[in-house]
């Protein structure tokens, strides 16, 4: 029998695979395993809107938005990291390239996101350097 794993964890991988991530790499992230992930998948579809994962929609959308807000807010203070050339300095080529096609890649699948969402023609709201 599996282990029952927290909604909150759930939410997580469903907003992780939500924003592009393959289910491989979610569950390596996650420390679940693949066929796991791929019946939360499966559950979800035969569910259609009424749930995802096991959680109400009101809650998973709750959960997702402040996962997503966590996560940007993780990357927005990784980026400042990025900008430090001191610490530039002492990084090796080969994972500086990664880091920067990494980043790069994120970057364009939020602005695809923020596209498709309708989102890129609004204005922002407060300061961005926040």
């Amino acid at each position: 029998m599996s282990a029952r794993r927290p909604d909150e964890v759930k939410a997580a991988v469903m907003a992780a695979l939500l924003s592009g991530q393959g289910v491989s790499e979610v569950a390596e992230a996650f420390n679940i395993p693949i066929p796991t992930v791929k019946s939360w998948i499966q559950r979800d579809r035969r569910k259609g809107d009424a749930s995802a994962a096991s959680v109400k929609k009101p809650e998973i959308g709750e959960l997702v938005m402040a996962y997503l807000r966590e996560t940007l807010e993780t990357l927005r203070v990784q980026q400042v990291v990025f900008r430090n050339e001191k610490w530039l300095s002492k990084q090796p080529a080969n994972e500086l390239a990664v880091l920067h096609g990494v980043s790069c890649d994120k970057a364009i699948r939020l602005l695809e996101a923020l596209q498709a969402s309708g989102l890129a023609n609004s204005e922002p709201s407060g300061d961005a350097s926040a």
